[in-house]
C-alpha cells in the first residue's frame, strides 16, 4: 500500500476537501433505568447513571465516556505524531478530570449542562529531551479531535505535559 505524502494530501484536499470527511456513527437502544446499549462499528458498550439518579450504576455515565474518550484520542494522536516526527515513545499515561455544573442538566439554573473545565495530564516517557518536543506537543494539541471538540465548546481546557526518560 502506498501512503500519500503530506504535500500530496494537501494538494488533493484543496481540490476536493469533502473527500477527507469521515463519518462516525453510533446507535443507542434504551434499556430502561437510565441505561443505553450503544453500538458502533460492531462494538457495543453501555452507559448508565448512579443509583442515586435512577440508574443501575453498572457502567460509566455518558459524560465519563467523554472524559475517557479524550484520554484515548490524545494517546492515538501522540503515537501518530511521534511516528511522523521520529520520536521514540516508551510509555504514555494520561489522566483527566472535568467538572460540570449539574444544575444545567437538572434544569434548576440557567447554566450550560456541559463541562465547565477540563484538565488533562499527559505523562510521556521518551529519551528525547523536553526542550526538543515543542513542535511535537503543538502538533498533538492542534491535531487531537477530542481536545479540539472540548475546546471549541468553550470549555476551559488545561493540558499539562510531564516528560520523563531523557538523560539530564
Amino acid at each position: 500500500m502506498t501512503v500519500p505524502t503530506a504535500s500530496a494530501n494537501k494538494a488533493s484536499a484543496e481540490r476536493d476537501p469533502g473527500q477527507w470527511l469521515k463519518s462516525v456513527r453510533a446507535t443507542g437502544r434504551w434499556e430502561g433505568s437510565m441505561t443505553t446499549l450503544v453500538e458502533t462499528r460492531g462494538f457495543t458498550f453501555r452507559t448508565d447513571e448512579p443509583v442515586a439518579v435512577g440508574g443501575n450504576d453498572k457502567s460509566p455515565t455518558p459524560m465519563q465516556y467523554v472524559v475517557g474518550a479524550v484520554n484515548g484520542c490524545v494517546t492515538v494522536v501522540i503515537e501518530t505524531v511521534a511516528r511522523e516526527l521520529g520520536i521514540v515513545v516508551e510509555a504514555i499515561d494520561t489522566s483527566s478530570q472535568a467538572q460540570q455544573d449539574v444544575r444545567g442538566f437538572r434544569g434548576t439554573a440557567d447554566v450550560s449542562p456541559h463541562f465547565k473545565n477540563f484538565a488533562l495530564t499527559v505523562n510521556l516517557r521518551t529519551p528525547v529531551p523536553e526542550s526538543e518536543l515543542d513542535t511535537f506537543k503543538r502538533q498533538v494539541e492542534k491535531r487531537c479531535p477530542a481536545i479540539n471538540l472540548v475546546r471549541d465548546a468553550g470549555v476551559d481546557f488545561n493540558l499539562v505535559w510531564l516528560i520523563s526518560g531523557a538523560e539530564a
